[in-house]
């Protein structure tokens, strides 16, 4: 369903709002995307360009994180101590970690 309407929306972007979208924002799944570049909405001339949605990425970064947590969670590492607890892996420095790992993808204005 997800494909049909995009490229519903890319075919009918010049006809109905007079402009060409050249941009697919869109999450890990390349599905729609391939789709929509394939079928060359706007022909040859204009090519279709993906964006990664930032937060998907964040979010996708933070499960796998906290997976790796809990797995590791009751074996030692090398320093004799657990993946989580103090000072370690825990929840809140994950979700920071998430957050500034973000940020890096995001312009900053020039003064």
């Amino acid at each position: 369903m997800e494909v049909c309407g995009m490229q519903k929306s890319f075919f009918r972007s010049e006809q109905k709002h007079g402009l060409k979208y050249q941009r697919y924002i869109g999450d890990g799944d390349s599905k729609t995307f391939l789709s929509i570049a394939e079928k060359e909405p706007h022909g040859d001339s204009v090519p279709i360009e993906k964006i990664e949605c930032v937060g998907h990425v964040q979010k996708r970064m933070g499960s796998r994180l906290r997976k790796l947590k809990a797995l590791w969670g009751e074996k030692n590492l090398s320093d004799g101590k657990t993946i989580g607890g103090k000072d370690r892996r825990t929840d809140a420095i994950i979700s920071k970690l998430t957050t500034f790992m973000a940020m890096l993808f995001v312009p900053t204005p020039i003064m």
